[in-house]
């Protein structure tokens, strides 16, 4: 199973970091003919868009777990640790239940996007955005493993975060 999820992380950082380097190189190449060629291309515009859809909707829902993302958290902190936990669980379990019921529509509506091309390099809009479906996905993936986790004896590593290990009593 480690390997697994090892393979699947390798995979997914590779994603992330072919996103990225398509939007720099995008980038880049906006910048040489704008400003060295003094021939902009519009297309780079375009590509750097989607690169950066992609770039954040797939690292948000596949690469960085839900406790690592922004939150205000100063009154979770200040609930005693057992409560925490219930606490925990409610919200992983509201956030995970709001991606269920909304992930038919996303999927209707990113399914009627096929319908249109991107306006200059006529990607198809339903790939483009598919990365929103995954970013979903994933989501209440990680919110049903994250419940799991809090439910087994081991509940009190699930709310100890891996930055600051001296919060929690």
């Amino acid at each position: 199973m480690t390997r697994l999820r090892e393979g699947w992380r390798r995979f997914a950082e590779g994603v992330a970091a072919l996103a990225f380097a398509t939007l720099f190189l995008a980038f880049i190449i906006q910048v040489v003919s704008r400003y060295l060629l003094n021939a902009p291309v519009a297309w780079t515009l375009e590509l750097c868009a989607i690169a950066y859809v992609w770039v954040v909707f797939w690292s948000a829902g596949v690469l960085v777990p839900e406790r690592r993302h922004i939150t205000f958290d100063i009154l979770y902190n200040l609930v005693p640790l057992r409560q925490r936990r219930w606490l925990a669980m409610f919200l992983t379990g509201s956030l995970g239940l709001v991606f269920l019921a909304a992930l038919p529509g996303v999927l209707d509506y990113i399914l009627f996007l096929g319908r249109r091309s991107s306006m200059l390099l006529k990607i198809r809009m339903d790939l483009v955005y598919a990365c929103f479906a995954l970013f979903m996905v994933a989501v209440i993936l990680g919110a049903v493993a994250r419940l799991w986790r809090l439910s087994r004896p081991g509940w009190r590593d699930e709310l100890q975060d891996p930055l600051a290990p001296d919060l929690l009593p």
